[in-house]
């Protein structure tokens, strides 16, 4: 079983959501891939990515997303399965200062403020006609492999979250993103 892990970090929510499109922030991303080298998941050109951005949907800001081409490389296979493994859910923790002392220093309240994000919907698929919803159910893709015993195809990472509402929802966002890649065989 293949395992890749987004690590989805440092995602920063504007003061306020306008009609402009406002860059939410950087999601770090590391990859892990443990098994055989029967699959190979990477950016296009080879490598992954330190970062992705995340941005308000100018139809829509309250919407944010975010679209990466991937690579699979298959060695000796016709298709793979991929799933992920928990719901990404944004979320942001912080303490809520109730103001400043005489000397300057903050008061803080023992009150945690909690936002979160809707649950993404992440979207895997070979052009934006074809992008299918990701879930804990393994979706299955094939391959023509009939002319080589190494298929490389590009497929389209697409990530869509709802941002939080009401009041005082800026702030650093973060979660994690793990998606589960399987051969076939």
């Amino acid at each position: 079983m293949n395992i890749i892990k987004i690590v989805v970090l440092s995602l920063l929510l504007p003061l306020q959501v306008k009609a402009d499109a406002i860059p939410l922030g950087g999601i770090e991303v590391k990859l892990d891939v443990i098994t055989q080298p029967l699959i190979k998941v990477e950016k296009p050109g080879g490598g992954w990515y330190n970062r992705i951005q995340l941005k308000s949907n100018v139809e829509n800001p309250s919407i944010y997303q975010t679209e990466v081409p991937i690579t699979v490389k298959l060695h000796e296979q016709d298709g793979y399965r991929i799933s992920v493994k928990n719901p990404l859910i944004l979320t942001r923790h912080a303490i809520i200062l109730r103001g400043v002392t005489q000397q300057g220093h903050p008061m803080v309240s023992n009150i945690q403020d909690h936002q979160e994000f809707s649950p993404a919907e992440i979207r895997w698929g070979s052009d934006h006609t074809n992008l299918r919803l990701l879930s804990a159910i393994p979706e299955t893709f094939y391959v023509d492999n009939s002319t080589s015993r190494q298929t490389s195809t590009h497929y389209l990472l697409q990530i869509s979250a709802q941002a939080p509402r009401g009041k005082n929802t800026a702030g650093k966002y973060h979660g994690q993103l793990t998606l589960l890649f399987e051969t076939n065989s």
